[in-house]
């Protein structure tokens, strides 16, 4: 869903599940193994991305794994950086200790196992117990570090290359709660590259910050986090309302008045926060959180998903037409169908994505990104406010209450 098919194609991606249950049967017919371990590069979160339990190749399918393919005592997973220690039943009752580790290696984790053999059954009893390690107090290896310190220079050296100046300030947060400079700085550099009608970008890095001033190519990792290519597809008027639809369904919430949450959060059964790290966690992936520009229109928080979008024009003033066949930028990952925009948003069978895609630029967004601000040497963030959120007092008050939920390090005092 990621990456173009002329990348994968021949390649067969099986249903973890299906996978996990022929090979353990494999290995315990012909290794009869005491303790066995899974290691496994997914999330536990079954309901991700529109996937559920029942979805085939479930991208985080490590605690149905567990659950549900009998054998395994312990399964290390990835992917979703939560820091996960715990334990869930086999379907043969035993325990399967779980444990994951936060991202950038700021912990790890460690399963220590004991093994006590009854002398008279010749079975193993084991206890089994977990732990996330802070890595913060341990050295780096000097031998390591030492082998590798003329590649690390290299790579700073390289991405300290100053690329540019900016005029202003840049900041992600504000992103995630209307217009802003930081995305429509990717719209326009989309729609330039591409000469498109309309452009799409979300949000992909959560709280960055790129200051006034000099640029450099490190900056360019703040404001586009991946390796995506950039596409343009063709898209009918309908289509991208719909897709713009589902987007900011997803986003924000449907607000009951001016006191009402702005954001869509993730809830428990009681309407309570669910908390990640003392924060209320978004009920999607915000880097599925994915604007428009190249017309103009708004989005009313006070409708139910689904009901509201009103475009009103394209940004020139001409009219938009449902029916018409719009040429749209947009990144690979969403473009073959990443995050649901287009399937379930736009309603687009997944086997005729491909069909729509006009081109594809041979390197990555960042690449052209880069090049782009070289070439404009000084360059003025600025938002397009071509899409505002309605009623405009609710999401004044909605913003205002979510930004002391996510970044209380923004509000001034």
């Amino acid at each position: 869903m990621w990456l173009p098919e002329k990348i994968w194609s021949g390649i067969d991606f099986q249903d973890m599940v299906v996978s996990a249950r022929k090979w353990v049967e494999i290995i315990q017919e012909k290794e009869h193994p005491d303790v066995l371990i899974g290691l496994l590069h997914a999330g536990v979160n079954a309901n991700y991305e529109g996937q559920s339990a029942e979805t085939p190749r479930n991208e985080n399918a490590s605690q149905m794994v567990a659950e549900k393919v009998p054998g395994f005592d312990v399964v290390f997973v990835g992917h979703d950086h939560h820091g996960w220690n715990y334990s869930v039943k086999d379907p043969n009752g035993k325990d399967v200790l779980i444990l994951g580790t936060l991202s950038a290696s700021r912990t790890a984790t460690e399963a220590t196992i004991v093994l006590n053999k009854n002398a008279e059954t010749g079975k193993w009893k084991k206890e089994i117990s977990g732990k996330v390690i802070p890595i913060e107090n341990y050295q780096p290896n000097k031998a390591f570090m030492t082998e590798f310190e003329p590649v690390i220079a290299n790579a700073k050296a390289y991405v300290s290359k100053p690329i540019g100046v900016f005029t202003e300030t840049i900041s992600s947060y504000e992103s995630i709660f209307g217009d802003s400079p930081f995305i429509d700085l990717i719209q326009q550099i989309q729609l330039d590259l591409t000469h498109a009608d309309v452009s799409f970008a979300a949000l992909l890095s959560f709280n960055a910050e790129i200051k006034k001033g000099e640029v450099y190519v490190r900056d360019m990792f703040n404001l586009y986090k991946y390796e995506n290519l950039l596409y343009t597809m063709s898209l009918s008027g309908q289509e991208i309302n719909d897709y713009l639809e589902y987007s900011y369904g997803q986003w924000f919430n449907q607000m009951k008045d001016a006191e009402d949450n702005l954001l869509n959060f993730r809830r428990d059964e009681n309407g309570n926060f669910i908390l990640a790290r003392g924060a209320p966690q978004l009920a999607a992936s915000y880097f599925n959180f994915s604007s428009a520009a190249g017309i103009n229109y708004t989005v009313d928080v006070s409708k139910p998903a689904g009901k509201r979008i009103t475009i009103s024009s394209m940004a020139d003033g001409k009219s938009f037409d449902f029916k018409k066949m719009y040429t749209v930028a947009v990144n690979s990952y969403q473009a073959n169908g990443g995050g649901g925009l287009l399937t379930l948003g736009a309603k687009i069978p997944k086997d005729e994505i491909t069909g729509r895609i006009i081109t594809s630029t041979p390197k990555d967004l960042r690449f052209y990104l880069m090049k782009w601000i070289e070439d404009k040497k000084t360059v003025t963030p600025q938002a397009f406010n071509n899409w505002s959120v309605i009623p405009k007092e609710w999401w004044e008050k909605g913003k205002e209450k979510d930004t002391k939920l996510l970044f209380k390090d923004k509000i001034s005092h």
